[in-house]
């Protein structure tokens, strides 16, 4: 494998996390103007892990290949069980993330569904 396949596989990996992370950094903006609170910093902290998260998916997409081109096939074979658990671990945090990102916005809808009862009355 030459530099130009690793660029060409480092690129690929990268470009298809693209649109996630295009998105999230939307999300991100669109709670720019959300009134400051915890719902907003949960959400922020959320919408950062699973930025954190994709980010970590695409090193450990490329990680074989760059052991791979430095030789060692060595840790390339040990690495099987590492990579598996290290998925998993990814995989916990995207969940909480969305755990949370679920909360704030369940708690979001909850205190404006409030604010338009209290209006009501």
């Amino acid at each position: 494998m030459d530099n130009a396949q690793l660029w060409f596989s480092l690129l690929t990996s990268v470009g298809v996390r693209m649109p996630v992370l295009i998105a999230l950094g939307v999300a991100v903006v669109m709670l720019a103007d959300a009134p400051a609170g915890r719902v907003r910093r949960v959400a922020r902290s959320a919408l950062g892990l699973l930025m954190a998260a994709v980010l970590l998916e695409g090193l450990l997409t490329v990680l074989p290949l760059l052991l791979v081109v430095q030789g060692n096939f060595d840790a390339v074979a040990a690495l099987g069980n590492s990579m598996g658990i290290a998925r998993f671990m990814i995989a916990l945090v995207q969940a909480g993330a969305f755990i949370a990102l679920a909360w704030a916005l369940v708690h979001g809808l909850r205190q404006q569904r409030a604010g338009v009862a209290a209006k009501g009355r």
